[in-house]
């Protein structure tokens, strides 16, 4: 209404010169518009002066424990520490137990030795709780019943059929008698084993013993398995009993 009335003022003195129209319609307010939109945000500005330093922070808390290092370089020698309590008196030693220690020691080095020895033999054959073997080389009675001493055994003496059986095979695998840990050098005519005691089992064949000649005082197994007596220097299969 201040608008309209003012103009109507205006008309009333006469025409308005185009100054004077201005002026009046710069006093006047109008009614506020639409606010617009937001602008687009413009560049960052320059960096600020550096502020003043500021209070020392709290503390963090302790971060995970680093890698072990390289050990550091030997450090002097320390000095010598005091001498320590004196220890409790010990028991006296059971010199029995320690001597039948190194009895049973030395009792399984024999056997193992011996073992070993057996096993350098080809032919291995058991009858119970005995074991026959042979390595098919020959001797002379006096040497055969040496070499199965000294690997631990004697030279065969048979006391049953089946026994007797065994030694025949390996005198048939090598097609060479054997001689058996038998002999009557001590007293003719009364054959007895090497390891002393009468013969309890005997397979003689047909006519023997008949001591050729006077000078058969061993006996061999022969390809037939049985018994004859021969001259202890001839050459025979070993065939050691273990």
């Amino acid at each position: 209404m201040l608008v309209v009335n003012a103009l109507l003022m205006q008309l009333s003195h006469g025409t308005p010169d185009l100054t004077t129209r201005t002026n009046v319609c710069s006093t006047i307010q109008g009614t506020p518009g639409v606010p617009g939109n937001n602008g687009l945000h413009g560049r960052d500005g320059r960096d600020g002066r550096e502020g003043p330093k500021g209070e020392k922070g709290d503390t963090g808390s302790l971060g995970q424990r680093g890698v072990q290092g390289p050990p550091g370089k030997m450090g002097p020698e320390g000095p010598q520490g005091k001498p320590g309590l004196l220890g409790t008196k010990a028991a006296p030693c059971d010199m029995s137990r320690v001597e039948a220690l190194e009895a049973g020691l030395s009792t399984l080095q024999n056997n193992f030795n011996k073992l070993e020895k057996v096993l350098q033999l080809l032919q291995v054959k058991k009858v119970g709780q005995t074991h026959y073997a042979t390595d098919g080389r020959v001797m002379n009675f006096e040497s055969a019943c040496k070499k199965c001493q000294t690997i631990g055994g004697l030279l065969a003496m048979p006391k049953t059929e089946e026994e007797n059986k065994v030694i025949h095979d390996f005198v048939s695998f090598y097609q060479n008698p054997a001689f058996l840990g038998i002999s009557d050098e001590k007293k003719e005519g009364s054959f007895e084993y090497i390891t002393k005691g009468s013969v309890t089992y005997t397979k003689w064949s047909r006519g023997e013993p008949n001591d050729h000649k006077g000078k058969e005082d061993c006996v061999e197994i022969v390809s037939s398995g049985f018994w004859n007596d021969k001259n202890c220097g001839e050459q025979r299969l070993v065939v050691c009993q273990f």
